[in-house]
Parts: structure tokens; C-alpha cells; sequence
């Protein structure tokens, strides 16, 4: 969830929720710890790069970065390497507590990522 989200229907901002199912064209469901859910529009989703495009980033502008960020980014890409959902957890809150790395370390939600998803939920 977008951690500067306004309107948030459930007020779970920066929260990290697992996408359940698509609902409309534009929205999806979206699952909190808890038991928690609630529909959210797909341009408020995010998710984080992908570890080659971080470590990218890294290898061309980490001595411009500030140490924390350089920190913080260098952790997700380990974390991402690792393969697990629990990497991913722990990479994701790594990234929603650094707002420095938000733009280098988090992208929103794309059509393709939809499409797939509808894919894999008819099937």
C-alpha cells in the first residue's frame, strides 16, 4: 500500500497486504494481517523492483547516495535473492520505513501484473 495514500479506506497506509483478487477493471482486493481486506484502485498498489534493477541502481549511483539508503537498498537486494515470501516481507518493510529509497526501491502495480494475475485466478 502506498505509504502517503490519503484516502484509505481502511486507513492501512504503508501497510504491507497480499493481493487476493482482482475486483473491477481498475480495483483489487487486498488482504491485512489480521483478517483485514479491502478494495483498493491499482495505482495506489505497490511493489518492490525488481533485484537486478536495484542493484542497477546501486552499481551506478550508490556513491551519490546517502550511506542509510545505500544501506537499505543493498538489504532488499539480499533479501530479494533469497527467494522467499519471508525476504520479500522483510524487504518490503525495509523499504516503507526508508522514504529516501521509495522512488529507487518501490514502482506501482502495472497492467501486465493484472493481466497475469487474472490469468492465474481463472485457471
Amino acid at each position: 500500500m502506498h505509504p502517503e495514500l490519503e484516502n484509505d479506506p481502511l486507513k492501512k497506509q504503508g501497510q504491507i497486504g497480499i493481493l487476493t483478487y482482482p475486483r473491477e477493471l481498475h480495483e483489487m482486493y487486498v488482504s491485512f494481517p489480521g483478517g483485514a481486506e479491502g478494495i483498493y484502485e491499482w495505482n495506489n498498489l505497490l511493489k518492490l523492483k525488481g533485484k537486478q534493477e536495484i542493484f542497477d541502481d546501486l552499481m551506478k549511483n550508490g556513491s551519490a547516495m546517502e550511506q542509510n539508503d545505500f544501506k537499505a537498498m543493498y538489504k532488499i537486494m539480499l533479501l530479494q535473492d533469497r527467494g522467499t515470501s519471508k525476504g520479500t516481507i522483510d524487504a518490503l518493510e525495509i523499504a516503507r520505513d526508508n522514504p529516501g529509497i521509495w522512488d529507487r526501491a518501490l514502482e506501482p502495480l502495472m497492467q501486465t501484473e493484472k493481466i497475469n494475475l487474472e490469468k492465474a485466478y481463472t485457471r
